[in-house]
């Protein structure tokens, strides 16, 4: 096999380190490396899987170490800033589109993507230094709405998420990497029990508020508590736990017509960190 039939071809400028040729065999140590990623239940590698260039150009950009990265042979080009963003000693390889196929089974399966080193998981403490408010995710278990929340807390200036009995073992689920489109490794997404948010909040002294369609205070008043606070989400079908719930200080509805029951939990969040964002800005 010749170079030209299994070496990258970015711009001149961005060409990739030498590297072996293509990966044809499952058998490959490259390609079991990455079934090992793939398959080990999460929380238990050393490794996690970044689909796709932008989360992998957003891992870079918040310090996530890459330690090695793929295309496919059905995938020709890679763009050329990212690769002029990826140290130049992080090996870069080439799967046969049949060996992907096999990896990623019934999954997605990314044309791009990357093993990276698992960071350290961010603590509740982590949260003390950084501006605005934090946003605390409870029961609520889509990945889809866990990665809008977390954009969404991202783009408004909050200090992070916590997400309680979210079924995660990892906030570098791949998942959740997808579903939030990179941010997760912009702003803390801590994993925590109820307990431990409220001993956190109560150490603090910063006051949970949450918001429920039988509250009678509407969400403009939010706007108007001139410190930082907690905003509790609960899931849309059965809101948030009552240990939580029962521990807010303020309840807040956002008016709307009463044919709609509810609101998805990342269009809530949006609303009120919007709220927050434009009326207390020293806050954000």
């Amino acid at each position: 096999m010749t170079e030209t039939t299994h070496r990258w071809r970015p711009p001149r400028e961005h060409q990739e380190a030498p590297s072996g040729g293509v990966v044809d065999e499952a058998r490959h140590p490259v390609a079991r490396r990455i079934a090992d990623v793939l398959w080990t239940p999460g929380g238990q590698q050393r490794m996690f899987l970044i689909d796709d260039e932008e989360n992998i150009r957003q891992a870079i950009r918040y310090g996530v170490r890459l330690d090695s990265i793929y295309r496919t042979t059905g995938h020709e080009s890679v763009d050329g800033s990212l690769l002029a963003a990826i140290p130049a000693e992080v090996p870069r390889h080439v799967l046969a589109d049949d060996v992907a196929k096999g990896l990623f089974r019934a999954d997605r399966r990314s044309r791009v993507f990357a093993l990276a080193r698992r960071p350290a998981l961010p603590k509740l403490p982590d949260l003390t230094g950084r501006p605005g408010d934090i946003v605390v995710l409870d029961g609520v278990r889509l990945m889809g709405n866990i990665g809008a929340v977390t954009r969404t807390a991202c783009a408004f200036g909050a200090a992070g998420v916590v997400l309680v009995d979210s079924g995660l073992t990892s906030t570098v689920d791949r998942r959740l990497v997808r579903a939030s489109r990179g941010m997760v490794f912009a702003v803390p997404v801590v994993l925590a029990t109820g307990q431990q948010l409220q001993g956190y909040l109560r150490r603090q002294g910063v006051p949970l508020v949450s918001l429920s369609p039988r509250a009678s205070t509407p969400l403009s008043a939010a706007g108007h508590v001139d410190r930082r606070i907690a905003l509790l989400f609960g899931s849309e079908k059965r809101g948030a736990s009552a240990s939580l719930e029962n521990s807010a200080t303020r309840r807040y509805h956002v008016p709307m017509s009463p044919d709609v029951e509810s609101l998805n939990v990342s269009v809530a969040a949006a609303i009120a960190l919007y709220e927050r964002r434009t009326r207390t800005r020293h806050w954000c």
